[in-house]
C-alpha cells in the first residue's frame, strides 16, 4: 500500500479526525545518516501542533522504534501526541499523530512558541481552539490505530467473502528460506507478545501469499483460547474452550489440514472459508493456542518452514510469558516487602485487622470485607473487623466452623473463588440484599498447616466476577497477614506477661521487685543531675482486725481502692508500688520532702474520708492509713537507706496513735540516738526519733527553713 494511501485510509477513522498524522520511514543508505527516520508522508490539521511534535519525536524516533510498542507523549509544556513503530512490506516505519492539548493551557509555553517576535498572548485563542484530551484518551487511539495497522499487512480482501484457494508460489526456494531466517533473527531481538505475533504473520503473508490468518492464544487464567484475525479477517473471531481447542490441532507439533465446515464453523462463525490449515503452538509440552491459515494450499516445503516459524514464535511466546511472570512475581515480592514494612509499624491487634482488611480490598478493588478468626476450642468463630458493613452487629453474629461458605472455608482449609453464589453448586444460595453482587472470596488464613481465620472479600468496584488472578493475588497476601496477626498476638502475650512479672495481680500496681529497680535507676539520675527525691511509705491501720472482721473478699476490696487513691494523688511520673500485705509505698522523682508531705496528706485525708465496706464493723468504725516520708540526699543515698528511714518514720506514726504522717529524721539526728531503745520512749522524747508535729504547723516550719 503506498504511504500517501496508507494515511488518508487512516486518516478516515473517526478517532484521527482532529489529529496531525505523519508518517516516517527508515532512511537507507551507507552514508553515516543511514538508519535515522525521515518524513515520507503526512496529513497536517495544524501546523502549530505538527512543528512542535516534530522537534519532540524526531530526534529519538530511533529509541521508540526499538521500544517495539505505542508511545503516549507530553510535551511543549501542555500538547499530546502518539507514536507507533511497525514493520510493513520489509519497511521500519513509525506513525505520529498530533493535533490535540490537555485540558490547561501553559503560559510558559506559548511565550515559548512566540519567542520569534509573536506575542504569547495573541496565540492564546489559537490554543485555545485545539481539541482537547486525556492521556487515557490518546492511549486508547493509539491502541486502536496499532490495531487497525496489524489488519493492513497487504491489501485485503472483504472478510464476508469466500475467495476460491490461494496457491502458494513453486517452488519454495533460496528467497523463501531466507525470508523466514531474518524472521527468526527478529524475534530474537523482539520483546512484546504483539511484536512477535507481527513478524510471523507478516512473513506467512508476504512469503507464501497467505489469504487469511488467524491467531489463538490463551487468556490470562489459560481456560479458553481467544482467537484473533491478523490477515484478511475480523479481529475479533471469538473464543474456544479447551475441548474446542481438539478440533484445530493434531497430535504433537504435527500441522493439520480440514475442510472449513460442521463443527469448526459451528465454533467460529465469523470466519468464511473452504479449507483450514493450522499449525500448534507448544513449547515445552505447553499448549499456548495455534496459528490458523485458510483458503491456501501449502507445499510441502513451505508448510515445513511455517511450522519452523510457529515453533519459534511458540518458544519466543513462552519466553515472554515467563518473563511476564517472572516480573510480575519480582513487582508483588517487592509489593509484599512494602506491605511488610507498613505492618511491622503496627503494633496493634485493631489497627493491623483494619490495614490487613483495607490493602487486601485495594489489591483487588473490592468495596466488601471481613476478618474472622477461629476461637480456640477451634469451634466458633468471631468477626473481628468489617469493610461495608456495621462492626458492632457483626460481631454479634453466631458464627461456627464447618457451616456457611467462610466455615467450610475454615474447616476445609481451601480458598473459594465464587462467580455467581446462586449458580455455584458448591455455595447455592440465594444473594443477600447488601451484597450489589453475587461473586466472592473466601481465602483461608493459615500459619504452616493450621487455620487460624477466614479473610473475605465480595462486591468488584466495577461489579464483575473476580478472578483467579484475584485469588492467586489475595492468596499471596493472606499467608503475610496471617504472619502479622500471629506476630501481633505473640508481642501482645509478651506485654502482658512482663506485665503480670512487674505487677501486682491485685491491684495493679508495681510489685516490690519492680520498684526496687526502678528506684535504683530513679537514684542514679537524682544524684547526676543534683535533684530531690522524696517516698512515701503508706500502711493501713488495723487492717488484720478489718480483714478478720470483714472477710478477705472486703480485704482486697479495700486494698485495690487504696490503690486508686494512690494513683490518683500523684503525678503521670510518679511511681507507686505494693510493697506487701496492706502497705504501698509512692516514688515521687524531683519532690522534696516538704513537697511530698502535701501529698502524703492528700493521700491520708481521702483515705480517711473514703467509705469502705463493711468498715462501721470495726472497733474504730472506719479504715485509716499511717505514712511515712524519706527524702534523698538527707535521709539515705541507697534504695536501703530510704526505705529503712521511711519504714522507721512509718513506724513512729504507728506508735504515736495512727492515722497521721511522720517525716523521718535527718542523719545527724538519727547519729544522736541510736544509744536509745527504739521501742517505748516517753512522749516528750518521741521529738528525737521523728518529726511527729502538727501537720500544718511541720509543714509551714519546713517552708520557712528553705526560704
Amino acid at each position: 500500500m503506498p504511504f500517501g494511501d496508507l494515511l488518508t485510509e487512516l486518516k478516515g477513522l473517526p478517532i484521527l479526525a482532529r489529529y496531525s498524522l505523519t508518517l516516517y520511514r527508515r532512511r537507507n543508505g551507507t552514508v553515516a545518516s543511514s538508519g535515522r527516520f525521515e518524513s515520507c508522508a503526512t496529513v497536517v490539521e495544524d501546523p502549530l501542533c505538527r512543528e512542535v511534535s516534530r522537534h519532540f519525536f524526531e530526534e529519538n524516533m530511533e529509541v521508540f522504534f526499538e521500544e517495539g510498542t505505542p508511545s503516549v507523549c507530553r510535551y511543549g509544556g501542555g500538547f499530546f501526541g502518539f507514536l507507533i513503530p511497525f514493520t510493513l512490506s520489509g519497511e521500519d516505519l513509525c506513525l505520529v499523530g498530533d493535533g490535540v492539548r490537555e485540558e490547561s493551557i501553559d503560559l510558559w509555553q506559548l511565550a515559548s512558541l512566540a519567542r520569534k517576535g509573536g506575542d504569547a498572548f495573541s496565540l492564546l485563542p489559537y490554543v485555545e481552539s485545539l481539541c482537547t484530551a486525556s492521556y487515557e484518551e490518546v492511549e486508547e487511539v493509539a491502541e486502536q490505530v496499532r490495531r487497525r495497522i496489524e489488519s493492513y499487512r497487504l491489501p485485503a480482501r472483504r472478510h464476508n467473502e469466500r475467495p476460491a484457494v490461494a496457491v502458494a508460489q513453486e517452488p519454495v526456494g533460496d528467497e523463501a528460506l531466507y525470508a523466514v531466517s531474518q524472521a527468526l533473527e527478529r524475534l530474537d531481538n523482539i520483546g512484546t507478545v504483539t511484536g512477535c505475533i507481527a513478524i510471523c504473520c507478516e512473513t506467512i503473508v508476504t512469503t507464501f501469499q497467505a489469504a487469511r490468518v488467524a491467531v489463538a492464544l490463551p487468556d490470562s487464567e489459560r481456560k479458553s483460547f481467544s482467537v484473533t484475525g491478523m490477515w484478511g479477517l475480523p479481529e475479533q473471531l471469538g473464543t474456544l474452550s479447551m475441548e474446542a481447542l481438539q478440533l484445530f490441532t493434531a497430535p504433537g507439533r504435527a500441522k493439520k489440514t480440514v475442510l472449513w465446515e460442521g463443527k469448526l464453523r459451528e465454533t467460529l462463525p465469523e470466519v468464511r472459508a473452504t479449507v483450514c490449515t493450522t499449525f500448534p503452538l507448544k513449547a515445552q509440552e505447553e499448549r499456548l493456542g495455534f496459528l490458523a491459515i485458510f483458503d491456501t494450499d501449502l507445499p510441502p516445503n513451505a508448510a515445513l518452514l511455517i511450522s519452523m516459524l510457529a515453533g519459534a514464535m511458540a518458544g519466543k511466546l513462552s519466553a515472554l510469558d515467563r518473563d511476564a511472570t517472572r516480573s510480575k512475581e519480582s513487582a508483588l515480592s517487592e509489593r509484599l516487602m512494602s506491605l511488610t514494612d507498613t505492618l511491622l509499624q503496627i503494633d496493634s491487634k485493631d489497627l493491623l485487622y483494619e490495614s490487613i482488611l483495607k490493602i487486601a480490598s485495594d489489591l483487588i478493588d473490592a468495596t466488601q470485607g471481613s476478618i474472622m478468626l477461629i476461637d480456640k476450642d477451634g469451634v466458633g468463630m468471631q468477626i473481628v473487623f468489617t469493610l461495608g458493613m456495621t462492626l458492632n452487629i457483626a460481631r454479634c453474629l453466631q458464627l461456627k466452623v464447618g457451616k456457611g461458605i467462610a466455615g467450610m472455608v475454615a474447616k476445609t482449609g481451601q480458598p473459594l473463588l465464587v462467580n455467581d453464589v446462586e449458580k455455584d453448586s458448591r455455595v447455592a444460595m440465594a444473594n443477600r440484599l447488601r451484597f450489589k453482587s453475587k461473586s466472592l472470596i473466601c481465602i483461608p488464613l493459615k500459619l504452616k498447616d493450621k487455620v487460624i481465620g477466614v479473610l473475605n472479600l465480595s462486591d468488584k468496584k466495577n461489579l464483575r466476577p473476580f478472578t483467579h488472578a484475584d485469588l492467586m493475588l489475595l492468596t499471596s497476601f493472606a499467608n503475610l497477614a496471617s504472619l502479622m496477626i500471629e506476630r501481633t498476638e505473640v508481642l501482645e502475650e509478651s506485654v502482658r506477661f512482663e506485665q503480670l512479672s512487674v505487677t501486682d495481680p491485685l491491684t495493679g500496681l508495681y510489685n516490690r521487685r519492680f520498684l526496687k529497680s526502678r528506684l535504683e535507676e530513679e537514684l542514679n539520675r537524682s544524684a547526676r543531675q543534683g535533684l530531690n527525691l522524696t517516698i512515701i511509705f503508706i500502711d493501713l491501720d488495723f487492717f488484720k482486725s478489718y480483714n478478720d472482721l470483714c472477710g478477705h473478699l472486703a480485704g482486697d476490696e479495700a486494698l485495690k481502692i487504696t490503690a486508686d487513691i494512690i494513683k490518683e494523688s500523684l503525678r503521670e511520673m510518679d511511681i507507686v508500688a505494693r510493697y506487701g500485705g496492706e502497705e504501698f509505698c509512692a516514688v515521687l522523682p524531683g519532690t522534696s520532702k516538704a513537697e511530698a508531705m502535701i501529698v502524703a496528706e492528700r493521700i491520708r485525708f481521702e483515705i480517711e474520708s473514703k467509705r469502705f465496706p463493711g468498715e462501721s464493723d470495726i472497733p474504730l468504725r472506719r479504715l485509716t492509713a499511717s505514712l511515712g516520708v524519706a527524702s534523698f540526699p538527707e535521709d539515705g543515698r541507697s534504695f536501703n537507706d530510704l526505705v529503712h528511714a521511711s519504714d522507721i518514720a512509718l513506724y513512729e506514726a504507728k506508735a504515736r496513735g495512727r492515722n497521721r504522717i511522720v517525716a523521718a529524721r535527718t542523719s545527724s539526728q538519727q547519729g544522736e540516738s541510736r544509744h536509745g531503745a527504739a521501742e517505748a520512749r516517753p512522749a516528750a522524747t518521741h521529738s528525737n526519733l521523728a518529726k511527729t508535729l502538727d501537720f500544718n504547723a511541720y509543714l509551714e516550719a519546713s517552708l520557712q527553713s528553705k526560704g
